[in-house]
């Protein structure tokens, strides 16, 4: 049995109904990020009221593209979202899940019955209007965003509206700013300390005789203002430093200041001593390396 993928605009958001023949099935994974939720987590607890009406099923698009969902019948819709406790959410969300649980089934159902008959051709005005008024608010949201997650998750619902519309899905790369690379950030990061060093500024609350490194990051924000080294510690680079393998992140605990001689909560990493360091200036192409005294 051939089944259909209908995205159906829902005030901001997206919502995507499965046609199953004469039945209609509501795709999860869309409306439980819609609403602030974890779709791991909410996949998990619906197991055991939801399990059994729910179905996998492999879906065609109107790009031709065939796509894998967790889908419930529309009619347990309305259920499965009142089993949610507006209160047991972040407050931002509150009032969203409280529309979905008066209007989203009413809306898909509308949507469903009102088309039924006329799935295979043009969608009707109306519809057309809704869609890309969503198309044009997905594309906003996406220039507006940095996180590469988000704006995976932005660009695959802008890509369904888009194929909808019988339009182009714009390069996600030619919308907005996306986060550097890890590689790119921490390049800059290390780069940075290499002028602290080559100015004798002190940063590593390390005794001197062991060989790691200790970043209190308050006490280093304040040294790149200082020396106007316009780096902040944003998510995405603390996420990065995480990642660091040279020098090797170790942890994030409190150390023992030998600057302030009191303990500090310190970011550690491996760190040569210093007669056996490489020194060198990340940005450049060919870096020079030397022992250093």
């Amino acid at each position: 049995m051939q089944e259909h993928l209908m995205p159906v605009p829902f005030y901001e958001d997206t919502v995507v109904l499965v046609g199953q023949g004469t039945d209609p099935f509501v795709a999860m994974e869309p409306i439980v990020t819609n609403i602030g939720l974890d779709w791991k987590t909410q996949f998990r607890k619906s197991g055991g009221r939801f399990r059994s009406a729910m179905v996998e099923m492999t879906t065609t698009g109107s790009d031709g593209q065939q796509y894998r969902m967790t889908c419930l019948p529309l009619r347990k819709l309305p259920a499965w979202l009142y089993a949610i406790s507006p209160n047991n959410v972040k407050p931002e969300f509150r009032a969203k899940i409280v529309r979905y649980q008066e209007e989203c089934d009413d809306v898909l159902w509308d949507y469903w019955t009102k088309s039924s008959t006329s799935r295979s051709e043009t969608p009707n005005a109306a519809h057309l209007i809704a869609l890309s008024c969503h198309r044009v608010a997905l594309l906003k949201e996406l220039s507006g965003t940095s996180d590469n997650a988000i704006r995976t998750a932005i660009h695959e619902q802008l890509a369904l509206v888009s194929h909808q519309l019988g339009l182009s899905v714009p390069d996600l790369t030619s919308i907005g700013i996306r986060t550097p690379a890890p590689a790119d950030i921490l390049i800059e990061f290390w780069s940075a300390l290499a002028l602290l060093d080559r100015k004798g500024v002190r940063y590593n609350h390390c005794t001197p005789s062991k060989a790691f490194l200790y970043l209190q990051l308050p006490h280093l924000a304040q040294l790149f203002k200082k020396h106007n080294i316009s780096i902040k510690f944003t998510r995405e680079l603390r996420q990065a430093m995480k990642e660091s393998k040279q020098p090797r992140y170790v942890s994030n605990t409190t150390q023992h200041s030998a600057m302030e001689h009191i303990s500090l909560k310190c970011w550690v990493f491996e760190w040569p001593l210093r007669r056996e360091r490489e020194v060198f200036d990340p940005l450049q192409k060919n870096p020079v390396r030397r022992k250093t005294a």
